[in-house]
């Protein structure tokens, strides 16, 4: 009987020892899954640490928070996208109108185990969650509100978009900009009339890079990335008043655009009337410089046919002196010839060419006239014996003929 009992009290010691150890096994090891990491508490010491990499290790009772390495954040409206509610992020414009946007962003969490510590052991957050709801939502909803105070509604809506997105991106990554109020003369869209406001500028360095305030992510090992802006939720007011600025900027638009067309098509017109007076007074200028290159090409034309003209009446005249020189020492020799020949021969050659000359004419002449037989018995005459007239008569002549060219027939002796 005492055996049996005894058998019964190991048998319920053991099955006791093995509920003891299935309900306390999942304190003795733990598994790190892949996406995750672990922080651990020390169940005596209370000592923590950081076990980064996948896998199992001794949990030793210890308390674990489980991280994830990477998150998406949510704050968008649509309900069961990163939540069951609205967590869109509400917004005033520097108009005065509200809006809700939505949008997600990417989250790294630390890779170094002393930073994954630090969230827990210098910022205080207990898990996760904690740190989105105290650290990340702040740090987007302060980067949201102020970058719309930078702007309105409709800039927002329209041609500023793209700066809302890019500037609060860059205070989530950075921390937010230091701000300055600044009144500026702007033109009201409604009226076109010129008034005063206040707005919120960015102050700048001199280089003209913004100048942020302190930022809460710096030293964390936290990296962000992806932010995107889904939507700008505007109430039903704003979005009328939103169409109703829009209308009239469009239609101021439109009178500046008509007007500046008007002024763009007077000034072309007048450009264009310039242009054509200008090519006018161009091609005149062109006709009158041709007219004056032609002029001086007609004039030194001119002047090389006068130049040659007087060139060639120069040689001419030149020639002609030369001519002349040569004529009279032509004549001077010739005359010089002809005075040493008659000195030589008293001109006989002359001489016997005009008697012959008057001789032939005079034989013609003669030979014409009728004469009385050959033979004529002449009577004696007082004067002596009678002689032949006709004979006397050409003895006469030629006598007078010798005697006019000193003819001199006799022979001189050298």
């Amino acid at each position: 009987m005492r055996v049996n009992v005894m058998k019964y009290a190991v048998g319920g010691c053991a099955v006791i020892a093995a509920i003891v150890a299935m309900a306390l096994g999942g304190s003795i090891v733990e598994t790190v899954e892949k996406g995750t990491y672990h922080i651990k508490q020390a169940a005596i010491s209370g000592e923590m640490s950081a076990i980064m990499e996948p896998g199992m290790y001794m949990q030793n009772f210890g308390d674990i928070q489980t991280w994830p390495k990477a998150s998406t954040f949510y704050f968008t409206a649509d309900v069961g996208e990163g939540g069951s509610f609205d967590q869109s992020i509400e917004v005033r414009f520097n108009d005065g109108s509200l809006s809700n946007i939505s949008g997600t962003m990417r989250i790294m969490m630390p890779s170094a185990p002393s930073q994954a510590l630090d969230l827990v052991l210098k910022q205080g957050y207990m898990n996760f969650n904690d740190m989105e709801n105290k650290l990340i939502l702040p740090v987007v909803r302060n980067a949201l509100r102020l970058t719309a105070n930078l702007m309105s509604a409709r800039e927002s809506y329209a041609e500023r978009r793209a700066d809302f997105i890019n500037w609060a991106w860059d205070q989530i990554q950075n921390g937010l900009y230091e701000t300055k109020e600044e009144r500026k003369k702007v033109e009201d869209l409604v009226s076109g009339e010129e008034i005063t406001k206040t707005f919120k500028v960015i102050r700048r360095d001199k280089s003209g890079r913004p100048i942020y305030q302190r930022n809460p992510l710096e030293g964390l090992g936290l990296v962000l990335a992806n932010f995107e802006v889904k939507s700008f939720v505007y109430s039903d007011k704003v979005k009328e008043q939103i169409a109703t600025q829009q209308e009239a900027y469009m239609a101021v638009a439109t009178a500046k655009a008509k007007s500046q067309q008007a002024e763009q098509d007077k000034l072309k017109i007048e450009a264009e009337g310039k242009a054509a007076v200008a090519k006018a007074r161009y091609e005149e200028e062109q006709k009158k410089k041709r007219a004056v290159v032609q002029a001086e090409k007609d004039k030194e034309v001119a002047l090389l046919q006068a130049q040659k003209v007087k060139e060639v009446a120069k040689l001419e005249k030149e020639a002609a002196m030369h001519t002349k020189q040569k004529e009279i020492l032509l004549g001077q020799g010739e005359a010089e010839r002809k005075k040493l020949v008659m000195q030589a021969d008293g001109a006989l050659k002359q001489k016997l060419d005009a008697y012959v000359s008057v001789m032939h004419k005079f034989a013609q002449e003669f030979g014409k006239q009728k004469w009385t037989p050959e033979i004529v018995f002449a009577n004696g005459g007082k004067d002596g014996p009678a002689g032949n007239s006709v004979a006397e008569f050409m003895n006469l002549l030629s006598a007078q003929a010798a005697r006019n060219l000193q003819l001199d027939l006799a022979v001189k002796k050298q």
